[in-house]
């Protein structure tokens, strides 16, 4: 995919587009096992939680029963019955609590691991090959803008550092980081997903199963599939006019009183070396795919409804 030429891609960008780069991050680690611990997921998850082998991971989420996101995570199998969630660190008070509120009374053990683990996320072509190579730490499947984790003991963080470096993988900073983000489209909880959205809001088909039996949020999730759709819905924003800042409501062009009726809201925006001025943020369904709307607050910047992720 070739740089957009108005824009100097920085040198970590670079390496995450072409070569190997990665990041460390903190990470909540909760492993949930005992002789009910299965059952008791099951019918908290939106994901079938059977039948994943050691290191196996899916995505998740947790409802509440009006099927309101509460926390989005990775379950990783472990040895045994055991599973593990992987979630992002400013999520895990929530999940904590949560999932203590609906334990008692049942043979379930929670283990709040997450000061012993970081994870290391991986970026570019080589990604997966580097993961693979570290045997003593759990190499994860790519998920938005990585092409694979390792979710290791933080004592060897350091070790894996060093040899990452040694591969010729660069350190991905903070605002390349959040291009890459917004670029692959991963919605950020507390950001772009939070609270107020029902899960077919923000995309995240993969992380429910069809088959499974209840789990609290299944009814509203199953009735919104089969008698009706989301008024809104997680998309990229195209801004050929300048950049529009998150936060920003859209509305649609022709609106005889403009701001009135909110169409759309921008909830991340970056300056992206290879696609420009983009974000994320909601389109009600009216708005079609190519659909233009406009910042609703001050000139009338344009704003470009597209799909996930970015794509030339």
């Amino acid at each position: 995919m070739a740089l957009s030429p108005a824009v100097t891609a920085p040198a970590d960008y670079r390496a995450a587009k072409e070569a190997l780069a990665y990041r460390v991050r903190p990470a909540a680690v909760l492993d949930i096992g005992g002789k009910e611990g299965l059952l008791f997921l099951q019918g908290q998850l939106t994901q079938d939680v059977r039948g994943l082998s050691p290191g196996d991971a899916r995505p998740t989420a947790a409802l509440t029963p009006k099927g309101k996101l509460l926390f989005l995570a990775r379950l990783v199998g472990l040895v045994g019955e055991g599973r593990r969630l992987v979630l992002a660190a400013s999520e895990h008070e929530r999940a904590l609590a949560q999932l203590k509120k609906f334990v008692i009374f049942q043979k379930v053990d929670i283990a709040d691991r997450s000061p012993e683990f970081v994870r290391v996320s991986l970026y570019g072509p080589r990604a997966a090959d580097a993961a693979r190579s570290f045997v003593n730490a759990t190499a994860l499947p790519g998920e938005g803008e990585f092409g694979a984790e390792i979710l290791a003991e933080r004592s060897e963080a350091q070790g894996i550092e060093e040899r990452l470096r040694s591969y010729g993988a660069g350190k991905v900073g903070p605002e390349s980081a959040e291009v890459l983000r917004v670029e692959a489209g991963r919605p950020r909880f507390g950001q772009d997903a939070d609270a107020s959205n029902l899960i077919d809001e923000v995309g995240l088909d993969a992380a429910i199963s069809t088959t499974k039996g209840c789990y609290v949020g299944q009814e509203v999730v199953a009735r919104m599939r089969t008698y009706g759709r989301v008024n809104r819905r997680l998309v990229g924003f195209r801004f050929p006019d300048g950049p529009i800042g998150k936060g920003s409501i859209l509305r649609l062009p022709e609106e005889a009183e403009p701001g009135k009726v909110e169409q759309g809201r921008v909830t991340s925006a970056v300056l992206s070396p290879t696609f420009g001025p983009i974000g994320l943020g909601y389109a009600f369904r009216e708005v079609p795919a190519g659909g233009r709307l406009v910042f609703a607050s001050g000139p009338p910047l344009g704003a470009i409804v597209t799909g996930l992720p970015f794509a030339e």
